[in-house]
């Protein structure tokens, strides 16, 4: 009897350790995990027929801008205008528009009964460019009358109009920016020099007045502009390029280098984007490398592979 019971107990054994063998084995066939779905394998082939660029995921400061429209305009600190001290006739102008003077030419000649038969000199005050010239040989001028009007076109103002809404965010030294029509492409900078303080009735804006270098001539007064202000700055915040982004459904995704030629596409939030870099709260840490150049191919290969396509 006590043999029969060893002998039975040891198939017992036997079968059990057989059954666990069986469920620890692998399956063929087993579906892949999560992580093995969203990682797609670039072949020899893949990789001599594209061009991939990487960048680490890397912390960094991102500015927050506030958007508004505005125009070019002289700068009056640098602009004079020319008006004759006595009343008499003109009877010569020796510049005309576009032209640039220095401090001390003569502009123009004055007769006036005044001065008995000596004409009055008008000179330029500042250096600059003659932007205005209103007047005209042989009329009548006085005090009143503007001759000429000269100003430094190195130097100019754009000036943002700021919702009332937004008045509290802008402050004096803050970075600005601002494109025109002329240059659509490009971006030209300053700072934020005077605030108004009255606020326009009807479109409800305040005045913002922003220095402006125009060494090379390209801005003209009058030109419209589109004007971003900086004004917060998020300091230490995770930024990738933004030509890194695919969308997939309602997300975002990176697609992550892993080791050799495995890429990982990788869900990310969001937050704010600034000239092209755009902040990650959720996703990635700092050092992983997102593809900045060539995920859409890699977006490609993952979708043939879900489709069971070769």
């Amino acid at each position: 009897m006590n043999s029969l019971m060893k002998y039975l107990c040891t198939l017992m054994l036997l079968a059990g350790l057989a059954g666990c063998a069986r469920k620890e084995a692998p399956v063929e066939g087993r579906p892949e995990s999560a992580h093995e779905q969203n990682v797609v394998t670039l072949t020899q082939e893949n990789r001599e027929h594209m061009t991939l660029k990487v960048e680490p995921a890397a912390p960094g400061n991102l500015g927050m801008t506030l958007k508004t429209a505005g125009r070019v305009t002289a700068n009056l600190n640098k602009t004079a205008r020319v008006t004759p001290t006595l009343e008499g006739r003109l009877t010569r102008l020796n510049f005309d528009l576009n032209d640039r003077v220095k401090a001390g030419d003569v502009l123009a000649l004055v007769e006036s009964p005044e001065l008995l038969g000596k004409p009055l000199e008008l000179k330029a005050p500042i250096d600059g460019l003659i932007i205005e010239r209103p007047a005209t040989i042989g009329e009548l001028v006085d005090r009143s009358k503007e001759v000429y009007t000269i100003s430094d076109p190195a130097q100019l103002w754009a000036i943002a109009e700021i919702k009332e809404r937004d008045i509290a965010a802008v402050k004096v030294g803050q970075e600005a920016a601002f494109s025109v029509l002329s240059y659509p492409q490009e971006k030209f900078h300053g700072k934020v020099v005077l605030i108004g303080n009255q606020v326009e009735a009807a479109s409800r804006t305040l005045e913002v007045r922003i220095d402006v270098d125009n060494s090379d001539g390209r801005l003209k007064p009058g030109m419209f502009a589109d004007v971003e202000i900086t004004t917060t700055i998020l300091e230490n915040v995770l930024l990738i390029p933004d030509s890194a982004l695919q969308t997939d459904g309602e997300n975002q995704v990176v697609f992550v280098a892993l080791d050799g030629d495995k890429f990982e596409k990788r869900t990310v939030s969001l937050g704010e984007e600034r000239l092209g870099r755009v902040q990650v709260v959720d996703g990635l840490k700092p050092g992983e490398r997102v593809v900045t150049e060539g995920s859409f191919i890699l977006k490609s290969e993952m979708l043939k592979g879900e489709l069971g396509e070769e």
